[in-house]
């Protein structure tokens, strides 16, 4: 009889979070993993017979971190980069695109359609729209105040509240 025995390296999930990732430069969700060398009979890991301690791995980039990822608070300064949340993001997405003529009900749908709550979606369109929106008389699509023109219909913009 063949006895088939070894060893191999494995990570083991032993916790998760979430965390700021150096890598993506957001708030992203972790998985934490405990490394070892196990024993293998059978090319089956039995039992560990080495710790090499434990990781971060963002669930995102895949990228693994020492255990002080977790206490690491984002550097600002021009040697760290812009530090950018999601919310930041969302609202440079929002105004380039209504910045770019798109009306205000296109750019709220495009966000649904992302996944964003409805009522979330119209409150982050309106926040970056601001005051003095611009309606279009012929369709009703609203735009930015520096838009002139609809960009569907093509009618010259009025200027009216919300």
């Amino acid at each position: 009889m063949i006895i088939i025995w070894g060893t191999r390296s494995r990570e083991v999930v032993v916790g998760n979070g979430s965390f700021t990732c150096p890598r993506c430069q957001a708030q992203r969700e972790y998985v934490r993993k405990r490394v070892g060398t196990y024993f293998t009979l059978f090319f089956i890991p039995l039992f560990r017979i080495k710790d090499h301690g434990e990781l971060i791995e963002c669930a995102t980039c895949h990228q693994k971190y020492e255990l002080s990822v977790l206490d690491r608070r984002p550097v600002a300064g021009p040697q760290a980069g812009p530090i950018v949340s999601e919310m930041d993001r969302l609202r440079a997405t929002i105004r380039r695109d209504l910045e770019g003529g798109m009306p205000l009900q296109m750019a709220q749908q495009k966000l649904v359609n992302e996944g964003i709550h409805v009522d979330s979606a119209e409150h982050a369109v309106t926040t970056v729209a601001g005051v003095g929106v611009r309606t279009c008389p012929s369709c009703g699509l609203r735009y930015i105040s520096s838009i002139e023109r609809c960009t569907s219909c093509g009618a010259t913009l009025e200027r009216r509240g919300d």
